[in-house]
This record gives C-alpha cells, structure tokens and sequence, in this order.
C-alpha cells in the first residue's frame, strides 16, 4: 500500500480561486512582519500599551488550547488580565525574550477570511527554547484591516 501523503493545512483546504488573492496573501503577510515584534514588545516590557494588540486581534476572540476556550467578547476583554493581556503578564514573568514565525502558511478561504497555520518558536533571556508551538489563526477583514478573531493552539 502507498502511504498517505502529508501535507499542511493550507494545502488541504480546496477553495475556488480567490479574486485578487496575491494583493491578501500579501496584505496577510505584512500582517504577521507587525504582529511579530509587536506581540515581542510588549511581552518582554519593551512597551506597556496593551490597546496595541488591537491592531491585530477583532472581537469577539475565541482563543482556543487543549485545556481551556477563552471567548473575549470585546476589545476591553482582549487586553485584560483574563485575555491576551494576561498571557503578556505570563510572558513577563517567565523572562520571555522573543518569539520568531517559523511556518507561516496562509490559505484564502474567500475575500474576506483566510486561515493562516502558524509555527511559533519563544525564547527565554538566556536565548534557550522555551517553547515550539502551533496556531491555526482564522483571519477575517474587518472595517479596520485584516484582524484575527479565532486561534487554535495545536501544539501544547
């Protein structure tokens, strides 16, 4: 018997072709150059304005792990202490240092959502791996841009 190819989300998911998917594909992309180092800044104290989560996150946030489903119904429960902004405090006191998008697969499902299977590889102060780990983001165009407003952790 063959074996099973494997392939990546994005590669499994058939959508019919998306008018202007090279103009979202790149839009998606610079998304994730700022969301990056923003999410870095103000996890490692370089910054303290949680609001600029906002630039990436849409309400209502579902965050989703193996062992808890966060429902952030608006963009004051995102930057609070029981959402994102919590997980920015975790950060801070376990000396994070970095984090760096290892994988980044995007897949328009239609003009106004696409869903984008991440790799995300943290580091501590000391450069040491503190984790490796997965997110499946479902992406929606907003009146404001294109935010995340669910993810997945696959990887915990």
């Amino acid at each position: 018997m063959g074996e099973i190819p494997i392939m990546s989300l994005a590669e499994a998911i058939k959508v019919t072709t998306v008018p202007n998917e090279p103009a979202i594909l790149s839009d998606i992309r610079k998304f994730f150059v700022a969301y990056g180092p923003t999410f870095v800044e103000l996890a490692d104290g370089e910054r303290s304005d949680l609001d600029a989560l906002l630039d990436f996150y849409g309400a209502p946030l579902r965050f989703i792990g193996s062992n808890f489903h966060m429902v952030m119904k608006d963009d004051d429960a995102i930057t609070s202490e029981e959402g994102m902004g919590g997980e920015i405090g975790r950060l801070r006191h376990a000396h994070f240092a970095g984090s760096t998008l290892d994988k980044c697969d995007i897949k328009v499902l239609n003009a106004q959502a696409a869903l984008v299977d991440a790799l995300w590889v943290r580091r501590d102060t000391a450069s040491t791996v503190m984790s490796r780990f997965g997110v499946i983001y479902l992406m929606a165009l907003t009146p404001h841009g294109w935010r995340i407003t669910s993810a997945v952790n696959i990887s915990e």
